[in-house]
């Protein structure tokens, strides 16, 4: 059921595709939905008549330290994991007008990478990540899914990741959960897909 519904996804962007364009197809939820499981299988499907590119969000998200957490709620704690300005600004714009974009993925514990990333204005891009159908980006997305898991499972699969510590967990579930009851992503989007199975 899980498989069919990827494939279905698949062939309906195949429709939409424009093969001198680029067609953005946004994977929201919240974090360990199981959306990165879900990106995977769909960019194999999408392989053998589009070039898929990935984009985690996750490298854009910034940590809050603890006195952050107890300051910032709702509105103001979202704009700081995820600045969606910014990342519209810098890449989903010169994408969509034809130009290349690139970015330094950062990393919780590591930081910012010195390595750049480049994303090109053709293909498929998938936009792997919490936020990702945000209000201020759907214009530029022309297919959206929401992965819908339980919280309890979520909460497993965040803190069995390897981190530092897990102290953040709650306000960001907190944050994720305000969001998305506040714009409405689960009813949004094009497609809802269970992620108890990825």
């Amino acid at each position: 059921m899980w498989l069919e519904q990827i494939q279905r996804i698949s062939k309906l962007a195949q429709l939409r595709y424009q093969h001198d364009q680029l067609l953005i197809i946004a994977i929201d939820g919240c974090g360990g939905a199981g959306k990165s499981t879900l990106c995977q299988a769909l960019a194999i499907e999408i392989e053998p008549w589009a070039r898929p590119q990935v984009l985690k969000l996750d490298n854009f998200y910034r940590p809050l330290s603890a006195v952050q957490r107890t300051q910032l709620q709702q509105a103001q704690a979202r704009q700081a994991y995820f600045n969606t300005t910014e990342f519209k600004k810098n890449l989903l714009d010169p994408l969509a007008e034809g130009a290349s974009a690139r970015y330094k993925p950062f990393h919780w514990i590591d930081g910012e990478s010195d390595q750049s990333v480049e994303l090109v204005p053709s293909g498929v891009l998938l936009l792997d990540g919490v936020f990702s159908y945000s209000k201020p980006l759907r214009d530029s997305v022309h297919l959206s899914l929401f992965v819908d898991t339980p919280l309890q499972l979520r909460k497993q699969r965040l803190i069995e990741r390897p981190q530092l510590d897990t102290e953040w967990v709650n306000h960001w579930q907190n944050t994720e959960s305000w969001h998305h009851q506040s714009e409405h992503t689960s009813t949004a989007v094009d497609f809802v897909v269970s992620g108890t199975l990825g």
